[in-house]
């Protein structure tokens, strides 16, 4: 993470959550949590980082259920996942920067 934002910027960090959120929410968390708390980030960026990891970790765990469990698993999970990812990207879009 912390090399990331040094070589590319702030927004490289969403890139790089997408990509470490889709199997694990562990690092990217932790690591997020400790640029924070030595003041190279700033809260805000980092709770948005966490947020875009949160939803895609949603998004393959989604996909497994759909691949794994079938279609009559994924009718049960659809909604529940459809809707918490429509509130994770409103509080995206619509929180204030």
């Amino acid at each position: 993470m912390a090399a990331t934002k040094t070589e590319f910027g702030v927004q490289a960090l969403y890139a790089v959550a997408v990509l470490s959120g889709l199997t694990d929410m562990d690092a990217i968390t932790l690591s997020t949590s400790q640029l924070v708390n030595q003041g190279r980030l700033d809260p805000t960026t980092a709770w948005r980082v966490i947020l875009v990891a949160s939803l895609s970790i949603l998004i393959f765990k989604g996909i497994m259920v759909a691949v794994i469990g079938g279609r009559t698993l994924l009718k049960y999970v659809a909604l529940a996942f459809g809707g918490a990812m429509a509130v994770g990207g409103a509080v995206l879009w619509l929180w204030p920067a």
